[in-house]
């Protein structure tokens, strides 16, 4: 991740064909994740037991202090085990001389004691130590949502996120879903809002389970479940899904719809495609037809004023999910915000051609940041007297009432819902 900006949940899925035993691979889990999400806290503790500065630090060495120390701080690993184990492993990559310095700073900061260090000032630094995030997302945050709702933010983002999955009815009903994966062991629960959503308390055996494998049920945030919901897709209508991989809010649009509406799903790549066909078949969803296309270089062709609905899952910087995806929070580069609203506008303009008069706009992004969300709605507004906002979301709509801000917006949190972070806005085309 550090060398080519890989993506840690990809890599780990590859990493844990590697072990048999479930635990192992739950393990794996916890400490690549754990270490991601508390990165900023562990370097400013390591720092103190440091000689050279923390970025001057050999990359292998760095990253395996980091392993170590988050196990020392944050897990019930035995000290001895935790700081054995990352000795061993610093010695077969580094040999004997930099095994000797990273066993030496474990144990300093075993000495120190099981609390994080913290800088003694308040501000942004002890912002981004203590709850783990660099400067420059500290402050995009606090810009975009107040110190204290970022703070909060924030802090719920250092916990590890629920597994949730979406019972798909092309394959099965909800409850008998439910009552297979109680048998199954994997301790399901239902979900706060979505109505197809469970909770699974113990999901390690998900992806060798059968019924996973032909579709019974996706793995789906439950704050991604409540987005499709807010279209009320139903039988007869054309729905357009502009960024459409890999599939799990497609799919949900036709189930949503019975798999009676007709849906065109459509993305940039034939990468990507291929992601979201296999999604459409594996769940049987009804209904869904594969377009290669890229929105930000205009509409869809000899699509004008066709679709009832439309959803825009616009691509972003993510940064709602860095609970879910902690390297992304790594990767954070605040001078990319600009490019990523014009991206994300002009895909939207691209998308809205193909709207008829009196249909419905969905755009949603999962990053609670304002240069991505009303920002881009604000300038869209502005290029479109035709559209207006349309406010409150669809009238059965199962999510929580307090997500809907004065203006008009939908903001999920995990601080307030236990979702994932995600915004959306709702447009209706004048004409």
């Amino acid at each position: 991740m550090d060398r080519g900006g890989a993506y840690a949940d990809i890599l780990l899925d590859r990493a844990q064909r590697s072990f048999s035993d479930p635990r192992d691979r739950a393990l794996l889990t916890e400490l690549v994740m754990g270490t991601l999400r508390r990165r900023g806290t562990l370097d400013f503790t390591l720092s103190a037991h440091l000689l050279r500065p923390i970025e001057n630090t050999d990359a292998w060495a760095l990253n395996a202090l980091r392993l170590g120390a988050y196990q020392l701080l944050y897990t019930r690993v035995p000290e001895r085990a935790a700081i054995f184990e990352t000795v061993e492993a610093v010695k077969k990559i580094r040999g004997e001389k930099t095994a000797g310095l990273v066993n030496a700073i474990l144990r300093k900061v075993v000495k120190a004691g099981k609390a994080p260090a913290l800088p003694a000032a308040e501000g942004a630094e002890r912002l981004a130590v203590t709850f783990s995030a660099p400067h420059s997302l500290v402050s995009a945050l606090s810009r975009s949502l107040g110190e204290r709702e970022a703070a909060s933010f924030l802090a719920a983002s250092l916990e590890k996120p629920p597994f949730v999955v979406r019972a798909n009815p092309f394959r099965i009903a909800r409850d008998d879903l439910f009552a297979r994966l109680a048998r199954a062991g994997m301790a399901p629960s239902p979900c706060r809002y979505a109505p197809d959503g469970i909770v699974l308390s113990k999901p390690a055996g998900v992806h060798a389970d059968p019924g996973f494998r032909v579709g019974e049920y996706l793995v789906m945030d439950e704050g991604a479940q409540l987005i499709a919901p807010l279209l009320a897709p139903s039988g007869g209508e054309e729905v357009l899904d502009a960024c459409a991989a890999p599939g799990g809010k497609t799919t949900h649009l036709a189930a949503l719809a019975g798999g009676k509406a007709r849906i065109v799903a459509a993305d940039v790549s034939e990468g990507r495609l291929r992601l979201l066909r296999e999604t459409v078949s594996r769940t049987g969803a009804a209904g869904v037809t594969t377009r290669l296309h890229d929105f930000c270089k205009g509409p869809l062709p000899k699509t004008a004023d066709r679709f009832d609905k439309i959803l825009v899952d616009s691509p972003c910087s993510g940064m709602g999910v860095i609970r879910r995806n902690p390297d992304a929070k790594w990767r954070f580069h605040p001078e990319g915000l600009a490019e990523l609203g014009r991206l994300q506008g002009a895909i939207l303009d691209g998308a809205w051609a193909s709207l008829r008069p009196g249909g419905l706009l969905v755009y949603c992004t999962c990053t609670p940041l304002g240069e991505e969300n009303e920002g881009v709605v604000e300038s869209f507004l502005g290029r479109h007297a035709e559209a207006g906002l349309h406010q409150g979301g669809a009238r059965d709509w199962p999510g929580p009432l307090d997500a809907w801000t004065p203006e008009g917006f939908l903001r999920l949190s995990p601080h307030r819902h236990g979702t994932d972070g995600f915004f959306a806005a709702l447009f209706r085309k004048g004409g």
